[in-house]
């Protein structure tokens, strides 16, 4: 199996076939019957999850061998859902039957398809994912194509397609939907504010942002998680939204340690000076990019395991539904 990098998932590309997800499969239990997505903002707190890569290319987290290294199960699992491939419903339902909230990176394709989209041509594979995440019978974050500050230009074009989703969507009133640029759409871009479609159509407001090593650019160094998402939770607080870090990780590099310290004060901050951010969500994978490294496990039970550990036994990160 060819290895896909984070930049294919973002991409929403696929070329392998798969299985279908069975369709007979036991029923959600009665706490998930019994909330809306509404109930997926906790009062105080954030809800703490992952997506951790064991080897399926289509973007399938498989986070039961990292809850084990962490000693603590997770609030969410993270899975990637390329373009024109079925739903992970199988593994979504398994994740709610142990508590976990699923979400979702939804991938629409690339700009020329967003046109296609408003013009209906997609609407028997849209319909058929709305179908499948209805069936589930519990509340799931969605994350509609995220991070298209950086590959699409229309604004425009992207906010008509993005309401034009979320209608289709109306059949599964439980799919909160979760809007999620980079970092730097908010701070050096000045991207975010074109591309929101508005608040009636966005449950959550997010940002993605990742601490590598920029030796060439100081200010961008194992940038502080504080020095990303500030302006990000500033935007979500002034409409009204909960934030969410919707991929964030912290780079493994043996010439440069600083993994365990870089998540121990993103821990820190996030309870001292985010009240908004309702949840938090590590990528936890190695990948073939020079930057792909963002696994904490390595060495088993180091540092950086701990630390994350520390986050995922936090009562202020754990947060039941």
């Amino acid at each position: 199996m060819n290895t896909v990098s984070r930049r294919s998932l973002m991409l929403g590309a696929s070329a392998i076939a798969i299985t279908p997800a069975l369709s007979a499969l036991a029923p959600p239990p009665a706490w998930a019957q019994a909330v809306g997505k509404q109930d997926l903002v906790p009062s105080s707190g954030a809800h703490f999850g992952a997506y951790v890569y064991e080897g399926n290319d289509l973007g399938l987290s498989q986070p039961e061998n990292l809850e084990s290294k962490l000693g603590h199960g997770l609030g969410i699992n993270h899975c990637f859902q390329p373009v024109d491939v079925p739903l992970h419903s199988a593994r979504m339902r398994k994740d709610i039957a142990a508590g976990r909230i699923p979400m979702v990176s939804w991938a629409a394709g690339a700009e020329t398809r967003l046109r296609q989209i408003v013009e209906g041509l997609h609407d028997s594979w849209i319909d058929t994912q709305v179908d499948s995440l209805a069936a589930l019978g519990a509340p799931v974050l969605m994350r509609l194509t995220w991070e298209f500050d950086l590959r699409y230009t229309d604004t425009a074009l992207f906010t008509e397609m993005w309401q034009y989703v979320h209608e289709r969507f109306a059949p599964a009133p439980q799919v909160a939907f979760v809007w999620c640029p980079t970092w730097r759409a908010y701070r050096e871009t000045a991207r975010a504010e074109p591309f929101y479609p508005g608040d009636a159509y966005v449950d959550w407001i997010g940002a993605d942002g990742y601490a590598r090593a920029r030796e060439d650019k100081p200010e961008y160094n194992y940038r502080t998680f504080d020095s990303m998402f500030d302006t990000a939770h500033a935007f979500a607080q002034d409409h009204g939204k909960p934030f969410i870090v919707g991929e964030t990780g912290v780079h493994r590099a043996p010439s440069n340690p600083v993994q365990a310290a870089w998540l121990t004060d993103m821990r820190d901050v996030v309870k001292s000076d985010y009240p908004g951010l309702k949840a938090l969500v590590y990528f936890h994978r190695d990948g073939p990019e020079g930057d792909d490294n963002w696994r904490v496990t390595v060495p088993d039970g180091g540092p950086a395991q701990q630390a994350l550990a520390a986050i995922a036994t936090d009562s202020h990160f754990n947060h039941a539904v």
